[in-house]
């Protein structure tokens, strides 16, 4: 996985006394960012509007509008006011790396990597942008530059535990899973409560067949998650066991908790794999669905699923229905996604090690 960590920067400025009746820009800029900060978003785009009818050239008032769009998802608006802050001050990074911000959500991908490039130009430090620009040449699939970033980003910031789990996933994708559990290592030594970092590192365990490593991992999940969301540790603690070949008790495990949270969270994609693992759902209508989810999402669905009915098909004996649905999760799939990652390791060559 990757994480996209867009940081829309804000303007955090000193409270001013007012003077007379009428509210200068600065304090209607302060008041803006209390009211962001709050989730007021309606009272501070009202703010941020009226510190510009006071001063129309205020940079800062229209970085911190573009901000409140960026959050509330009006991309259009953040980039209309990040390029206005840029005619006023075409030589803000600020302004740059946050139309790059609001261009990625927007996906375009060519215009965000040129507005990170240029802040970047303008403020070689400027750790976030690249940290993103590193996530668009990851969403591109060119890993190796992504990877030039993060470790750039790195450099500047050793303690970016942001920076250390992208450079991971870029690693993993390249096939560098040695360098990819260090950084992943590093990224939850920095954030112990990582709850993604230890699902990439199990699962990389788990390619390597570190079984009992890879347990202790998804366990920790278990004690961060709330149930509703330990549908994908679950899901590997049920393939680890399998694989140890304790299939009864893996299946009765996870048919617990699936049993558990389904009534509430039946239509999550994460508990859709565990009812077709546990048998509650026939691989026909599993594939079938994962079509139907990953049309609305776009995560990756079908790859996904196609992973756990190859292992499925291996379980069952059928040796070439298995490699036929991992070849195709590979050729469907994301290098990104855990499950590329596992069903390349059930392809390889038997006596094959991962790195």
């Amino acid at each position: 996985m990757q994480r996209h960590a867009l940081i829309f920067l804000g303007l955090f400025l000193p409270l001013m006394a007012v003077i007379g009746l009428a509210q200068s820009a600065p304090d209607l800029l302060a008041q803006a960012e209390a009211k962001k900060h709050h989730g007021d978003f309606n009272g501070a785009i009202a703010d941020y509007t009226q510190a510009l009818a006071a001063d129309p050239k205020n940079v800062n008032a229209y970085l911190g509008r573009a901000s409140v769009y960026s959050l509330e998802g009006n991309y259009a608006g953040a980039i209309k006011d990040d390029t206005r802050a840029l005619v006023l001050d075409p030589k803000n990074p600020v302004a740059y790396s946050n139309r790059g911000n609001a261009r990625m959500m927007q996906g375009d991908l060519h215009a965000a990597l040129a507005d990170y490039t240029q802040a970047i130009k303008l403020d070689p430090h400027h750790v976030r942008a690249f940290i993103n620009r590193g996530n668009i040449k990851n969403l591109q699939k060119n890993y190796g530059a992504a990877l030039e970033d993060y470790s750039a980003a790195i450099a500047l910031d050793p303690k970016s535990a942001v920076a250390f789990y992208n450079r991971a996933g870029a690693k993993r994708s390249l096939g560098d899973y040695e360098g990819a559990r260090a950084d992943y290592s590093q990224a939850i030594a920095l954030n112990p409560v990582d709850v993604e970092a230890y699902i990439d590192l199990a699962v990389l365990e788990m390619a390597r067949k570190n079984w009992d490593a890879a347990t202790t991992d998804l366990k920790k999940c278990l004690d961060i998650l709330p149930s509703e969301r330990q549908a994908y540790p679950r899901t590997y603690l049920w393939v680890i066991g399998v694989k140890q070949g304790e299939a009864d008790k893996a299946t009765r495990d996870l048919t617990h908790a699936a049993n558990a949270d389904l009534k509430t969270f039946s239509g999550t994609w994460g508990w859709e794999i565990a009812k077709f693992l546990v048998g509650q759902v026939d691989e026909r209508t599993f594939l079938s669905a994962a079509i139907t989810s990953q049309a609305k999402e776009n995560k990756g669905q079908k790859a996904k699923a196609l992973y756990f009915a190859g292992l499925k098909r291996a379980l069952a004996g059928d040796k070439a229905g298995a490699a036929q649905f991992f070849q195709q999760c590979l050729t469907m799939g994301n290098p990104m996604l855990h499950e590329y990652t596992l069903a390349r390791e059930e392809l390889r060559p038997a006596g094959g090690t991962t790195q």
